[in-house]
């Protein structure tokens, strides 16, 4: 008979980096865990690992086995809770990571709520700009804002934005407001690393052909936030997605820059390791941060024209 919780430990195993790890993560001894795997090897017939005092990797049988075993782990998980739905209460730990941004923005206030509502799950956020994949991580949900590229994660759209020119009105004292895209090049600009290609845009007006420019940042910020505050302080224009700047602009921090031009528009979304189950934490917490997320991108909503110049 096959002993499946082998499964578990050599799982834990490729997870965690080493067997002292994946025994810690288990609660059991790193004899047991080495033990397991040598059987399961052994059972296989293969090694699925070469470690040394210091290293262990994961052989190509090792690679192919764990995609298999993780599947085969998610599956028997999501039986269990199949026969336990409509008597599930969130527990355990939820690992969440999201942009600078919007983690501090949204994803933050949205926690604070899920922890209040759920006080037997522990919730672990990562605020970054750089892009850590929830797999290789170890992330039940990893919130992106902007463009998603090809992977084998599954996504969930849960918003759309648009990317608004916006500078402080202090920028534009006797400076005439830029027209076309093309006078964007009269002021200085502060450029986000955190963007492909951030140099460059593509504007669009109906019935126009594209407005193409490449702009030289007077500033380079490697976070979206840090763009946002140097354009509040005069430092220059900035590109920046709406739901950021909603309420500098309805307050006049802020000014809209070329309001009849657009830009490309970007999503917000949920992604997922590709595994068939999530936990009832995963589900509760993504049900907390779209209510809270549609709420206050209602709120913030500026009518058109408002808060900008012409």
């Amino acid at each position: 008979m096959r002993n499946y919780t082998r499964l578990q430990y050599f799982t834990a195993i490729a997870e965690e980096g080493t067997i002292t790890a994946a025994a810690e993560r288990l609660n059991i001894t790193k004899a047991v865990v080495s033990k397991q795997l040598q059987l399961l090897e052994a059972e296989l017939g293969t090694a699925l690992v070469i470690r040394n005092s210091r290293h262990l990797k994961l052989t190509e049988q090792g690679v192919a086995f764990y995609e298999a075993a993780r599947a085969a782990i998610a599956q028997i998980e999501e039986a269990y809770w199949v026969a336990q739905q409509g008597n599930e209460v969130p527990t355990g730990e939820l690992r969440v990571t999201a942009s600078l941004d919007f983690g501090s923005t949204y994803v933050a206030e949205a926690a604070a709520v899920f922890s209040r509502r759920h006080p037997q799950v522990a919730v672990d956020l990562n605020f970054t700009d750089a892009r850590l994949d929830p797999i290789e991580n170890r992330f039940d949900i990893a919130f992106r804002v902007g463009w998603l590229r090809d992977s084998t994660n599954i996504a969930r759209k849960l918003a759309d934005f648009e990317q608004y020119v916006v500078a402080a009105p202090s920028l534009m004292d006797g400076v005439d407001a830029p027209l076309v895209p093309a006078d964007l090049h009269r002021l200085p600009f502060i450029m986000n690393r955190a963007l492909g290609g951030a140099s460059r845009w593509s504007f669009h007006r109906e019935g126009e052909p594209a407005h193409e420019v490449t702009l030289s940042p007077a500033i380079r910020v490697d976070a979206t936030i840090g763009s946002s505050t140097c354009a509040m302080a005069g430092g220059g224009f900035a590109i920046l997605p709406d739901f950021l700047v909603a309420d500098a602009l309805r307050t006049g921090r802020l000014i809209r820059l070329l309001p009849d031009f657009r830009l490309r528009r970007g999503g917000i979304f949920a992604v997922f390791p590709p595994v068939p189950f999530r936990s009832a934490a995963t589900r509760q917490f993504l049900h907390t941060l779209e209510t809270y997320l549609h709420g206050t991108l209602k709120q913030s909503a500026t009518p058109a024209g408002r808060g900008s110049v012409c």
